[in-house]
């Protein structure tokens, strides 16, 4: 298995509280693993680390494989739907393995041009 770094960017003076919510989910899943370490980034002073992973806002979680970049972001706490799909992201990044259904892999198959992908999930 790849090591996993979990890069989180948070504001510390005037931050949200997801901020704090998230850290505590993150502490929780490295906790259980070795192979997972997480890598704290000041969103105001960290600039050149939020350019180079297109950081928007905060708090934001950058799922790395052996340093590197998945490509994956997390913004806001990962609880509820959201967690279940960090630790998934945490799976493909240390096994780089993703596990998709043969339409989806045709689908993606047939894309020309970069896609950006964005997937909203709202607790109800």
């Amino acid at each position: 298995d790849t090591p996993v770094t979990l890069l989180l960017f948070t504001q510390a003076i005037g931050g949200s509280e997801s901020g704090r919510i998230a850290k505590q989910v993150l502490e929780e899943i490295a906790s259980l693993s070795d192979k997972i370490t997480i890598v704290e980034k000041s969103f105001v002073l960290d600039v050149e680390d939020r350019a180079k992973y297109g950081v928007e806002r905060e708090p934001a979680i950058v799922p790395l494989s052996n340093d590197e970049d998945t490509r994956i972001r997390f913004y806001g706490a990962p609880t509820g739907y959201e967690f279940v799909s960090l630790i998934e992201a945490i799976v493909i990044a240390g096994t780089r393995k993703v596990e998709l259904e043969d339409e989806t892999k045709a689908l993606l198959a047939g894309v020309q041009q970069p896609l950006h992908l964005q997937v909203f999930s709202t607790p109800t």
